[in-house]
C-alpha cells in the first residue's frame, strides 16, 4: 500500500472509472484526497451521480 500512497502523492489526478447508472461506464478525472490508517481517500459529493454509482456496488 506503501507504492499506491507514493503514487498518489506524486499523481493526485487520477481517472476513476465506474458502472453508470444506465448501465455504461463513465470515466471521471478525481482528486486523491488524503491517506489515514494506510488507506487512501477520495472526496465526492453525495449528490453528483458518481456517488450513486459507487454506493451501489457496495
Amino acid at each position: 500500500m506503501n507504492d499506491v500512497i507514493k503514487f498518489l502523492n506524486e499523481n493526485p489526478l487520477i481517472y476513476l472509472a465506474t458502472e453508470g447508472l444506465d448501465g455504461n461506464a463513465k470515466v471521471r478525472p478525481i482528486l486523491y484526497y488524503f491517506e489515514e490508517n494506510n488507506k487512501p481517500y477520495f472526496c465526492t459529493s453525495n449528490k453528483k451521480p458518481i456517488y450513486k454509482e459507487l454506493e451501489k456496488k457496495s
